[in-house]
């Protein structure tokens, strides 16, 4: 796929800033673009915020202008980028905890992203932007783990309303995680039962996953194999639409490490597991965005409406509103959409259907019984179309603060502030 043209010269600077590790062309196009008296490096500035890629941005901004060059814009950047290394170090040392604490109960959890996959992407712990904890455990010890997380000061807030019988079955079978949050240690943290709402996208039992051990601290802990990390990477970035450049930095960096074998075998699974549109649309897209190398095997790509649509979904969302969509202005309907057309088949976009039309957050709205539980489905326009009209007075206020302070993850001050912002964001939040 050949790259985008016609890319403002800010936005380029900052997707040669995202490749790892850098290459002698790497640091030649970085050194180029800087060199432009005519950029806007304000601009440049909340591209890689927005886009949460500041610590690796920074990392190879400095390295490329070594002669000394914008010293007062590094600066600035490594002020911002030391509060993030320290809430990663933070985070790590607080996996660490958890890690032990769930051993000591007999409870396997598999991280997911976050600090391992930094150590897996970057070879280091703080070069990805931080943001939730989350964890990949049997859904039989779902509970348990929730005893072991009170036990470490954490609080579940998400869902925030009582689970009767009859929600509890209705959120286990259609969302794939709870969400927790520890005041103390400004810590979220999401514990999952399956990788993917959506139980169409099949993955093997979470006990069968083959998983590695990478070292944070002085400890080891267990995430997805790389392959299984790849291509859950690809799968997840679809199912969002590929909205921040933090995650095709993900990708491209593991595609660098990869072997011609490995990404056979990524192709494998994905064929095996019917994801192949996923993967397809993850390299055409690093492709387009980033101009990487891949291991040296052709996969015959033919034409595909999921790809097509994953692609274009992700130039949308990554080239609009000067490359600095706000997370608060992402295509509601559209996203929904969008959803149902990247399903393979009529139980997919059903499973997505169901899941609309029961909100979580009705049950917190409105205190039905469970006989009643069908209800809510009429409740949902109704309460839509109410927090919609909420959200309208204040929104031109809450653009830009609210985005900026929790995409790059900083600590979180209390669960009144966290539940704000969930409610805010409800179906367009990213994961």
């Amino acid at each position: 796929m050949q790259p985008l043209v016609g890319l403002a010269s800010e936005f380029r600077l900052a997707l040669a800033c995202m490749r790892w590790p850098l290459i002698v062309r790497d640091r030649a196009e970085i050194q180029q673009l800087a060199s432009d008296s005519r950029l806007d490096w304000d601009w440049f500035v909340r591209i890689i915020e927005r886009n949460q890629v500041l610590p690796l941005a920074y990392r190879n901004l400095r390295e490329a202008l070594q002669d000394g060059r914008r010293l007062g814009t590094l600066a600035a950047l490594k002020d911002k980028v030391v509060g993030l290394t320290s809430h990663s170090l933070s985070q790590a040392a607080e996996l660490v905890r958890i890690s032990e604490a769930a051993s000591s109960a007999n409870i396997k959890i598999i991280t997911l992203k976050g600090v391992s996959l930094s150590v897996v992407a970057y070879d280091q712990v703080a070069l990805r932007s931080p943001g939730d904890i989350d964890l990949l455990i049997e859904p039989s010890q779902v509970f348990d783990f929730e005893r072991v997380l009170m036990e470490l000061g954490y609080i579940r807030y998400e869902p925030r309303a009582k689970l009767t019988p009859r929600r509890l079955k209705h959120y286990l079978r259609y969302y794939k995680h709870f969400a927790y949050i520890c005041e103390s240690k400004s810590v979220n943290l999401e514990v999952h039962w399956r990788l993917f709402h959506n139980t169409r996208l099949s993955e093997p039992e979470i006990g069968t996953l083959p998983t590695i051990k990478v070292p944070i601290g002085s400890s080891a802990i267990s995430t997805l194999s790389r392959n299984e990390l790849f291509l859950y990477l690809c799968v997840h970035g679809a199912v969002h639409g590929w909205p921040i450049l933090k995650w095709l930095a993900d990708i491209a960096a593991l595609l660098r490490a990869m072997t011609t074998e490995d990404l056979r075998a990524v192709a494998s699974l994905a064929s095996e597991r019917e994801l192949m549109p996923e993967l397809y649309a993850a390299l055409e897209l690093v492709a387009a965005f980033l101009v990487d190398e891949r291991p040296g095997i052709e996969l015959p790509r033919k034409a595909h409406p999921v790809t097509d649509r994953i692609v274009a979904m992700s130039k949308r969302l990554l080239t609009t509103h000067d490359y600095c969509l706000d997370i608060q202005e992402l295509p509601r309907f559209g996203m929904f959409f969008y959803g149902l057309g990247i399903g393979p088949s009529w139980r997919y976009r059903s499973e997505d259907i169901l899941r609309a039309l029961v909100f979580p957050d009705d049950w917190d709205l409105i205190d039905l019984p469970d006989a009643l539980f069908p209800l809510y489905a009429a409740v949902r326009p109704v309460s839509w179309l109410l927090r919609y009209l909420a959200r309208l007075p204040r929104r031109q206020s809450t653009i830009g603060h609210a985005d900026s302070h929790f995409l790059q993850s900083e600590p979180v001050k209390g669960v009144e502030n966290t539940l704000k912002y969930r409610r805010q964001n409800e179906s367009a939040r990213i994961s």
